[in-house]
């Protein structure tokens, strides 16, 4: 009994060495395609150590992809991260999951075309932003009948993430802008503006009536005060391209809180308003450009303006009128600026020097 169990167990190995070595020779192949494949991958990674590097590495690399702020990236174009998505699966699955790198962008509707592909982007763009804070610049640039349906698109799609707006820069017709309304609680900064002359609508466009925390306001060369309403008792800093003079009266006005402003270029205009500019706590003030055939009303400004805070000054000497020296030491009661720069200068330096001996001092004098 027990030689006969010996004997068919010595049988059963031997049938399982022959069955061993059948699936021996069908494994053979698969173990040198096996070798062969990770050989490959090992020259893959050689060849593209990039695509070895974690998630969160590649995603850090793409953000720095982006243009420094405050530039930002085009929706179409060689700074699109959109660019990212067509490399490789892995870098458009690291893209797409990378919410910032779609938080900032720039759509410009043109004559150059492609306005439905670039609103389906956008819309698709602001959906991979996830929670992100957004900073947004949208132009718009020659009328015609399907850009004024899209335009209106993109700022309905816009308005759905207003909760997120941190910057924003919207250059676009009046009625466009008057649909600009609801709760903006993060925006902090603002470019905003007709897109092009025009006449001022019936009503006032006012804007950004519930957004607390906006304290910075950049005017375009269209914009016009009388036309848009700002929260101007709540801007800290205001740069202004260029204003008429009686927009500028009437912005700083308003503006009870300014302390950093701008103007690089002041037109004719009434001045008339100018003694309502109450007091104002502005530590910096530029005035640049200006013809000089307007220099008396810009002087009738610039005598009402009260800045008693006044550190940093920049300012043609169009302003100051024939008496520039006085001008400048009625401007701050008890005290004069820090820091004082004067372009087109026909006083000597040295006549500002003697009135402000520890200001630091910059004359420019006027190209003959």
């Amino acid at each position: 009994m027990a030689s006969s169990a010996l004997a068919a167990t010595r049988a059963r190995i031997a049938q399982l060495d022959i069955e061993i070595q059948k699936l021996q020779r069908l494994m053979d192949p698969l173990l040198a395609e096996r070798e062969q494949c990770t050989q490959t991958v090992a020259d893959f990674r050689i060849k593209y150590p990039v695509l070895t590097l974690p998630a969160e590495i590649t995603s850090e690399i793409f953000l720095h992809f982006l243009p420094s702020y405050p530039r930002r990236p085009t929706i179409i174009g060689p700074q699109s991260p959109s660019l990212l998505l067509q490399i490789c699966r892995q870098w458009r699955d690291v893209a797409l999951a990378t919410p910032s790198l779609w938080s900032t962008v720039e759509l410009y509707l043109d004559y150059a075309g492609y306005h439905a592909h670039k609103r389906d982007l956008f819309k698709k763009w602001l959906q991979r932003s996830g929670n992100c804070v957004l900073s947004i610049r949208l132009e718009y640039d020659m009328d015609d009948e399907e850009r004024v349906a899209i335009s209106g698109e993109c700022v309905e799609a816009l308005l759905c993430h207003a909760s997120r707006w941190q910057d924003l820069e919207i250059i676009w017709p009046f009625e466009g802008l008057r649909n600009i309304a609801g709760s903006m609680p993060l925006l902090r900064s603002v470019t905003v503006g007709p897109c092009e002359w025009g006449e001022r609508p019936e009503t006032p466009v006012v804007l950004f009536t519930e957004a607390p925390a906006l304290r910075n306001a950049v005017l375009p060369n269209f914009f016009d005060p009388f036309a848009i309403i700002l929260p101007w008792s709540q801007i800290t800093t205001l740069f202004a391209d260029a204003l008429r003079l009686d927009e500028a009266i009437e912005i700083l006005r308003q503006s009870t809180t300014l302390e950093h402003c701008t103007i690089t270029t002041i037109y004719d205009g009434d001045a008339s308003a100018a003694s309502l500019i109450p007091p104002l706590p502005v530590r910096s003030l530029t005035l640049r450009f200006s013809a000089s055939s307007t220099a008396a009303r810009l002087l009738h400004l610039f005598a009402a303006l009260n800045l008693p805070l006044l550190e940093t000054l920049a300012v043609n000497e169009f302003f100051l009128g024939p008496d520039p020296v006085g001008t400048l030491s009625g401007l701050c009661p008890n005290r004069y600026p820090q820091e004082i720069e004067i372009f087109h200068a026909r006083t000597p330096r040295e006549i500002y020097a003697g009135a402000f001996p520890l200001a630091s001092l910059s004359v420019h004098e006027l190209s003959v």
